[in-house]
């Protein structure tokens, strides 16, 4: 991996130290231009013969989704594209067949956490898995779920303090109750290897704006396909729409996630991604995630060393967390020498770093030297 090549992809590299890829991460040049061809291609009306523009943005879909569908080691038919990680995890809710006194169990900092207007309505009971010490314990969530229990929902990579839960032990504890298992993987695709299939979880929902380096406004569901036909969509449009008069367009295909795509979605986003999967694949998502867990490891460690109070119990993802009094008015000081990171008074004043392939040692030892 030639770091020093592949930081020339990112102009901002060259005045920013840029540590807060958990909040929005950077995209490369190529990126960008996966998003100006879609505007050209619209703007002086581009299309092959016989197609319509649209047809030309549902093939690039197609593609998309079978690539991305590749990426995280799930089939194409088992992935939807969404507006946003919040879209997906209402689909899931909205389309669970509820009863009163059902619970729905997810940990105490979840970013979207399982208690809404539907399942209060409905008289779904959230209970919550509390922490110890910034770790959550699988005997704690043990004492939470039972046989009411229908959706316990976790964050593969906790964006508070980057702690990474272990998807397939979730997954057996909460199958052993007849639940399903529900996936925020916002902070870990893209940084990590991830393989769904493998860990055996039931629903996935991810936005590429932070380390797949994609555009905001397009996510994704994954449904693994034994429930696909289980879940019913939240809503219906021309694209999963089921009434069976003469209509001009192909209905979404049976026993597919795409019956949860209701309308029109972000193709100038899908044009963007398109460019960021075959960047990615370019680098090899093994090779990232090697070098993103050096980085976090170098930054544990230098963080240990200097006597911050961190967080993070250990280095498993990109993400390291460390309390700090003051930590927004920090963080605006070392914006203002060039250095990104995030500060937050929630859960505690804390200072949140988040590194990616692109960021290099210096950078980090650069942070660390402001603190001290």
């Amino acid at each position: 991996m030639n770091i020093r090549r592949i930081r020339t992809d990112f102009p901002v590299l060259s005045e920013w130290v840029y540590l807060d890829n958990a909040f929005v991460g950077l995209i490369p040049r190529q990126v960008k231009e996966g998003y100006d061809s879609f505007l050209e291609q619209w703007y002086l009306f581009h299309t092959s013969e016989n197609k319509t523009i649209l047809q030309e943005w549902i093939e690039k879909a197609s593609k998309v989704r079978k690539d991305m569908a590749e990426f995280i080691h799930v089939s194409s038919d088992e992935l939807a594209f969404t507006t946003c990680t919040g879209s997906g995890l209402n689909i899931v809710v909205n389309g669970t067949e509820w009863q009163k006194g059902d619970n729905a169990v997810f940990p105490e900092w979840e970013h979207n956490p399982l208690d809404t207007y539907t399942m209060r309505k409905q008289g779904v009971n959230s209970r919550v898995w509390k922490p110890h010490e910034g770790i959550f314990l699988i005997e704690d969530l043990e004492k939470l779920v039972d046989d009411r229990t229908k959706v316990v929902q976790v964050s593969e990579v906790s964006y508070v303090n980057g702690l990474r839960f272990n998807l397939e032990e979730v997954a057996e504890l909460v199958h052993d109750h007849g639940a399903k298992l529900l996936v925020d993987a916002t902070q870990a695709i893209g940084a990590l290897d991830v393989n769904y299939k493998g860990s055996e979880v039931d629903y996935v929902s991810f936005a590429p704006y932070k380390y797949l380096m994609g555009p905001a406004g397009l996510a994704f569901l994954y449904v693994d396909k034994d429930g696909i036909d289980e879940l019913t969509p939240d809503r219906t449009g021309w694209k999963n729409q089921i009434y069976e008069g003469d209509n001009p367009e192909e209905s979404a295909k049976p026993g597919t996630a795409e019956k949860f795509e209701y309308g029109t979605i972000n193709f100038q986003g899908v044009y963007a991604l398109d460019r960021s999967l075959e960047y990615l694949n370019s680098i090899g998502i093994r090779n990232i995630e090697k070098r993103n867990l050096e980085l976090s490891k170098h930054l544990y460690d230098k963080l240990t060393s200097t006597g911050e109070s961190v967080w993070t119990p250990e280095p498993k993802s990109t993400i390291i967390s460390f309390f700090q009094d003051g930590a927004p008015e920090l963080a605006n000081r070392l914006k203002e020498e060039k250095i990104k990171v995030t500060g937050r008074a929630a859960h505690g004043d804390h200072i949140r770093v988040s590194v990616h392939f692109y960021n290099t040692r210096e950078d980090i030892d650069q942070l660390v030297e402001k603190l001290t």
